[in-house]
């Protein structure tokens, strides 16, 4: 891989990163936009890098190389915790097994590893379910205790699950519209 590639490719990890970060944004509108819309919208936004670094790099490591930047930055911002970042990456290292088993140079591979990737930027607010009352707290003291009492009806398994599908359906596609409109090698 030359120089300009490389570069290419951290450029397109920063770029994975700022989009993300910024979908977060939404939810200032509110409790469902934070904990289901936000998710969803990082991933149908953050299938644009991931897709041209995919075209860049047809091996084994470029969610693991995205999920690591957007782990590491949360971290280093105390946005998320590192049980949290490490989530992200293993989801990374996840779909990046995936595209190794179905092609890495195929777009079925990248059809099917993105979404796994997509799925990392929920553990930014995993704790809303697995630490409930640590983050109603923060919740609190960031949003207000308004914000924070409607957060809590969140706080269930079937917005969980609603998070996780609708999350996977939009990194699919995202995926796919990015992969359709985008020129590309891959088979």
């Amino acid at each position: 891989m030359n120089m300009k590639n490389c570069l290419s490719i951290l450029g397109l990890a920063v770029l994975y990163v700022v989009l993300v970060f910024a979908c977060a944004f939404i939810g200032f509108l509110g409790p469902w936009c934070w904990v289901v819309a936000f998710p969803a919208l990082a991933a149908l936004l953050g299938a644009i890098p991931y897709f041209a670094a995919a075209l860049r790099w047809q091996k084994f490591g470029v969610a693991t190389l995205l999920s690591l930047a957007l782990g590491a930055f949360v971290y280093a911002t105390g946005e998320c915790d590192l049980i949290g970042a490490s989530l992200m990456l293993l989801a990374g290292v996840l779909a990046d097994v995936i595209r190794l088993l179905t092609g890495n140079d195929t777009k079925c591979g990248v059809s099917l590893a993105y979404p796994v990737l997509s799925l990392g930027v929920m553990a930014w607010n995993m704790k809303l379910w697995t630490d409930t009352a640590w983050y109603y707290q923060g919740a609190v003291d960031e949003m207000g205790q308004a914000y924070a009492d409607s957060l809590m009806q969140l706080a269930s398994l079937w917005v969980l699950v609603l998070t996780i599908v609708l999350t996977l359906v939009m990194g699919y596609v995202g995926i796919r519209v990015v992969s359709g409109k985008m020129k590309s090698n891959l088979k």
